[in-house]
Order: structure tokens, then C-alpha cells, then sequence
């Protein structure tokens, strides 16, 4: 089978820099048949991304990344109209963009040039801040640090933001179980790896179908020795292996470690079939 299918990517509706369409025309260009939006707590740009789709000729795939309160889980083929699973993302949403604003604010007394209102302006799209990375990709130059030293940042206790409520990964797994989707466990090496493999056979009865072996990240997000546990995992407990880019724009492609080129970290399209075995869509 080809490699022709990008499961990991996000548009202007979270923190990506395209268009849902923009988006589709670049997958076009690049070769990719099959491509998964998977906006941060959105599902705003699936429609357009269909109807572009269609026009092109690239099979796009309805989906969705949920921060959780161990990682991020990803839904295929949702029903991006189910409104349980819309109410529950559009909640996180609203207490992201409290967390936001706040990093804003303490930023602001640190001295970084940091403003709310310009990340509203470069993600028109959104209505709302509904996920922490678009500080990231407008602000990152301006902490002087790549991406892989960010996290330092947090250590100053006077930027240390408000704990927010997570959406726990199990109700996670299970929206979009409800939403008629396939959920798939994101990059497990950037959150509580130990943790979150612990509670795999829990994750599994909750409707769990696969994990992300690669989105492109290289050391120090991923080390060597990682991808042979999630292979190992995924034996034991039969689940679908995905990868994809996790393409946000060019200019964050330039600031993370490996990869993460739409369409250079592409899975085999028979995974797309078996993902939709998986969810139930017919």
C-alpha cells in the first residue's frame, strides 16, 4: 500500500498557520491522499476542509486533538457535529483561554512583548484562544529559546500560570467512542509515557484503538528507545499504529526538533481502512 496519508495536522482553528482549505491544497500539492485535521479542542474547520476535499481530490478525514489530563488523544472519522463532544472541547476551549490570558499577563510584568490581542489577530478564525500553543508559535522568537527549552520558562515562579481542569483521558476516549470516532493515544513521549502505558489496558476498555508511533519529533521530545515500548504496547494490546506530521506552519516546522514537513512523516493509507473498521463508519 502507499504511503500517501498525513493523520496528524492543524489549521488557523487551533495553532496552525493555514486555512482549513489552504491546508488541502498544500496536501494536494505534496502528494498526500488522505489527510486528518486534527485542530486542538476544535472541530470549527472540518467543513471547510471537506468541501476543499472534494475539489481536490484528498480524502479528508474528520477529526480532533483533545488535551487530556495525561497527553492527547486523537478522534478519526468523529461526527464533528456530535454536540456532547462539542460541548466538552468548547469548555476546555474556554478554560484554555483563561490560562492564556494569565500567561499573558505575567509575561507582560516579566517584560516579554506579549499581547492577548495580537494572538487573536493572527488566529481570526478561532473565536477564542482554545488551546496554549499559539503563544508558543507567535512568542517563541521572542523568548530567545527553541522550542525544547520553553518549559524552562515555567520554572520562574513568577510565570507559573492557574491550574485548570483537564478533561480526563478516559472521558476523552469515550466522547469520542460516542461521537462514532476512532480514538488513537497522541505522541505518548511528550506527556506521562510511564503513566499513560500503565493505564493502557484502562484506556482500552474505554474504547481505545491506536497510538501515534511517529509525528516527526526527534530528541530530546523523543528518544530511540521509545518507539520500541510503543510497539511492544501495541502488540500487547493489539492496537493500530498511526504517525503523521503534526504540521503546524512553516515557521514552527523551522523551530522543532525533527520533522514535522506536511507530508514527511506519512502512514500507510491501509491505516485510514482500518481506522474506520475501528470507529464503525461503514
Amino acid at each position: 500500500m502507499a504511503k500517501n496519508t498525513d493523520l496528524h495536522t492543524h489549521s488557523y482553528y487551533s495553532d496552525g498557520q493555514l486555512s482549513p482549505k489552504e491546508l488541502v491544497r498544500l496536501a494536494k500539492r505534496r502528494g498526500i491522499r488522505n489527510l486528518a485535521l486534527t485542530d486542538h479542542n476544535s472541530v470549527n474547520g472540518i467543513d471547510e476542509a471537506l468541501a476543499e476535499g472534494k475539489k481536490a481530490g484528498v480524502n479528508v478525514i474528520p477529526a480532533v486533538e483533545i488535551e487530556t489530563d495525561t497527553g492527547e488523544i486523537l478522534g478519526y472519522f468523529v461526527n464533528h457535529k456530535d454536540k456532547n463532544l462539542i460541548k466538552m472541547i468548547q469548555d476546555h476551549a474556554k478554560r484554555n483561554e483563561g490560562k492564556v490570558k494569565d500567561w499573558c499577563r505575567k509575561l507582560s510584568r516579566e517584560g516579554y512583548k506579549v499581547s492577548l490581542e495580537e494572538i487573536k489577530r493572527k488566529f481570526p478564525a478561532k473565536g477564542r484562544i482554545n488551546s496554549f500553543y499559539p503563544l508558543y508559535l507567535l512568542y517563541l522568537k521572542g523568548y530567545g529559546a527553541p522550542l525544547s527549552l520553553v518549559p524552562k520558562l515555567r520554572k520562574n515562579k513568577n510565570l507559573k500560570p492557574i491550574d485548570i481542569k483537564m478533561i480526563p483521558t478516559i472521558q476523552a476516549i469515550r466522547a469520542v467512542k460516542k461521537a462514532g470516532g476512532a480514538p488513537v493515544l497522541a505522541h505518548p513521549w511528550v506527556d506521562d509515557l510511564e503513566h499513560n502505558f500503565k493505564m493502557m489496558g484502562k484506556f482500552v476498555k474505554a474504547g481505545l484503538v491506536g497510538i501515534e508511533a511517529n509525528n516527526g519529533d526527534r530528541a530530546p521530545f523523543k528518544k530511540k528507545s521509545v518507539e520500541k515500548q510503543i510497539r511492544t504496547i501495541a502488540r500487547k494490546y493489539n492496537l493500530l499504529l498511526t504517525s503523521g506530521s503534526d504540521y503546524h506552519g512553516e515557521d514552527l516546522v523551522k523551530l522543532m526538533p525533527g520533522d514535522h514537513r506536511l507530508g514527511h512523516n506519512n502512514c500507510d493509507e491501509n491505516v485510514v481502512k482500518l481506522l474506520k473498521i475501528r470507529s464503525g463508519v461503514r
